[in-house]
């Protein structure tokens, strides 16, 4: 994957060196529920038949 210069306030930082997320399960608790999953994930598949309304419009979803 290739990095992009990032500039925060100004001034630009390297983000090469950035740890990435671990893949081992971490076990947490969010509003109330228990999650036991990794940090680091794959996004879901997309069902492209599906459609979504929202507010009155239609959307169809894709892959980006």
């Amino acid at each position: 994957m290739a990095h992009s210069a990032l500039c925060y306030r100004g001034l630009p930082y390297d983000h090469s060196h950035d740890e990435r997320p671990s893949a081992a399960p971490i076990e947490h608790v969010y509003r109330g529920h228990h999650y036991a999953l990794p940090l680091l994930h794959q996004p879901s598949p997309t069902d492209e038949g599906l459609d979504l309304v929202y507010r009155g419009s239609h959307y169809h979803p894709h892959h980006a």
